[in-house]
């Protein structure tokens, strides 16, 4: 096993971006649930308490609303925001699909040929003042919308306006990001005048950042709180390519002067056809804390949610990769917890109430191509490091004199009262948590000792030569 010594330059510097940086946090890993589709609400909440799951992302579909055209209910399946409420779960509500009531939501046998269908139509204007089709259906998901928000005004944390209309499976009319912005304009006004303090989410992409310049070029921009965003890496990791996602989808915000705009990462996850269990869930962290260094860079806000709570079934083709979206959950279809529901678990409880000051990368190996984290959450004289490296190697790293705990990727204690000071610490893909109490030095420690620990570091290096990374 490869040693890697790490001075005490490693938290020295740490510790003094805890102190001069600002922090931030995506307050834990959320998940996509499918309760609006008829799962047991009951379980699905228990499961989310269980894994310690402070928000959760699901639908009020539209044609469960407004099964008979004009007439508007909340359907028993849009409870699942109470039965979230009921045991402290925030919600994200997706306010989403087409309706078949209306003679433009039918779709044509090309549109099923093409793999299409009616729920997956945006609502788009017309135009034409011969026509009123297109403007009928347009009005009618925003009389949908106004409902929903009167119904759930100060229920809801935010709403997401549409599901990934720049791909052609849930925009099958291939409606313009134009036409999106139009759409989203209409939605933020209404929802706006009915419940002023909730967040409003645009975008909701799946790929393209041209989709994203089309919306914004047309003035979306003005009318949401927060763009979101989905990425999925197959079998990748997410040190591998998740934050040039992230940059891509900013940048195009940055053009058009929106660099301080949220960015939620609404769905994001790992199915078993790709990974296993405990791949799935070594990346699902790993991911959560590289999305809060991308927060942190910027100094914007956003939320993380992991697609998704539970696998969508248990057929023997689960693992098939046609069929990858029924394995990427938390849980299996039984509620059976799979290694990422612990993993979740102990993240959200781990850093609760902290945020992330500081992250640490580091490269190792032949020509560097592999790389060690070290990320810091702190608050209220309380800090968290979560610490993994892309292979497993021993690191010598060089911590606060003072008393502290080390838990594994699933909460289980590997050390207890352990003292500060130089130590040998296992590094793996699974990241591992040092826990400092209220009285860490890591805390204590004023910025002027931080100086002095970074120059007496400067000072062996010349005097003894550099060793580390």
């Amino acid at each position: 096993m490869k040693t890697q010594k790490i001075l005490s330059f490693f938290f020295a510097v740490l510790f003094m971006f805890s102190v001069f940086s600002v922090s931030v946090h995506a307050e834990g890993i959320g998940a996509c649930t499918h309760m609006a589709h008829g799962r047991s609400q009951s379980q699905i909440c228990t499961a989310a308490v269980n894994a310690c799951v402070p928000i959760v992302r699901d639908e009020v579909n539209w044609w469960t609303v407004e099964p008979v055209k004009n007439q508007l209910s909340m359907p028993e399946r849009a409870s699942w925001n109470k039965s979230a409420t009921d045991k402290g779960i925030k919600c994200l509500v997706v306010l989403s699909y087409g309706n078949p009531i209306y003679d433009f939501g039918q779709a044509s046998q090309a549109d099923l040929d093409a793999g299409g269908s009616w729920d997956c139509i945006m609502p788009v204007r017309d135009g034409n003042p011969e026509t009123t089709a297109d403007d009928e259906y347009f009005d009618a998901y925003v009389r949908y919308v106004d409902f929903v928000s009167k119904s759930l005004a100060g229920k809801v944390e935010a709403y997401e306006i549409w599901n990934e209309p720049d791909i052609k499976g849930f925009n099958t009319k291939e409606a313009t990001g134009a036409d999106y912005a139009e759409l989203l304009k209409a939605a933020y006004q209404t929802i706006k005048h009915n419940d002023p303090n909730v967040t409003v989410l645009g975008g909701s992409i799946a790929l393209h950042t041209d989709f994203i310049d089309a919306m914004m070029k047309a003035g979306a921009g003005k009318y949401m709180d927060g763009l979101s965003v989905h990425y999925y890496l197959s079998k990748n990791a997410p040190e591998k390519q998740a934050r040039k996602r992230l940059d891509k989808y900013r940048d195009v915000l940055v053009k058009y002067g929106y660099g301080k705009m949220p960015v939620w990462l609404t769905e994001t996850g790992w199915a078993n056809c790709y990974v296993d269990e405990l791949t799935q869930a070594q990346y699902i962290v790993r991911n959560a804390v590289l999305y809060d260094e991308f927060l942190l860079d910027y100094g914007i806000e956003g939320r993380y949610f992991t697609y998704e709570l539970q696998d969508s079934s248990i057929t023997s083709s689960d693992l098939n990769v046609q069929n990858y979206e029924n394995s990427l959950g938390l849980y299996k279809n039984d509620f059976t917890p799979k290694k990422s529901a612990g993993a979740v678990k102990t993240f959200n409880s781990m850093t609760a109430g902290k945020k992330l000051t500081a992250i640490k990368q580091t490269r190792y190996g032949l020509f560097y191509q592999k790389s060690a984290y070290a990320a810091t959450y702190s608050q209220s004289g309380q800090t968290a490091y979560v610490v993994w490296a892309e292979s497993q190697m021993d690191l010598e790293i060089t911590l606060p004199d003072a008393p502290f705990t080390i838990y594994d990727m699933q909460g289980n204690i590997i050390e207890k009262d352990v003292q500060g000071g130089v130590k040998q610490i296992g590094a793996s893909p699974s990241p591992i948590y040092l826990v400092f109490d209220s009285d860490s030095a890591s805390i204590e420690q004023n910025p002027m000792q931080k100086v002095i620990a970074f120059f007496r570091y400067i000072f062996r290096v010349l005097a003894n030569g550099f060793v580390g990374w």
